[in-house]
């Protein structure tokens, strides 16, 4: 398993608040992760999208990602026609920088 990245913080009048992720760096990191640049996500690819975003349990959140993007059930995430539903389910986690 890959480290866990440290959380960015953004210091307001002496306040630290954490940035959330936006979609499009959401977005960009799902297909970051198309290593074979299949247009589709594999298992592996999404379980490694969500431990970089430090998910708690990357194996959890890629069945559960997949189980509500994978729209024809074919086991793999498309980019151009699955990937908004699972960044709508990333967003809904509010991962910070």
């Amino acid at each position: 398993m890959p480290p866990r990245r440290p959380r960015v913080t953004t210091v307001i009048e002496n306040k630290k608040v954490d940035v959330p992720y936006t979609k499009q760096q959401i977005e960009d990191i799902f297909k970051s992760y198309d290593q074979n640049g299949d247009g589709k996500l594999s298992w592996d690819e999404v379980k490694a999208a969500f431990a970089k975003l430090g998910a708690f349990s990357p194996y959890f959140r890629a069945w559960r990602g997949k189980s509500r993007a994978d729209a024809n059930d074919d086991g793999f995430i498309c980019l151009q026609t699955e990937l908004d539903e699972l960044v709508n389910y990333t967003l809904e986690l509010q991962y910070k920088l």
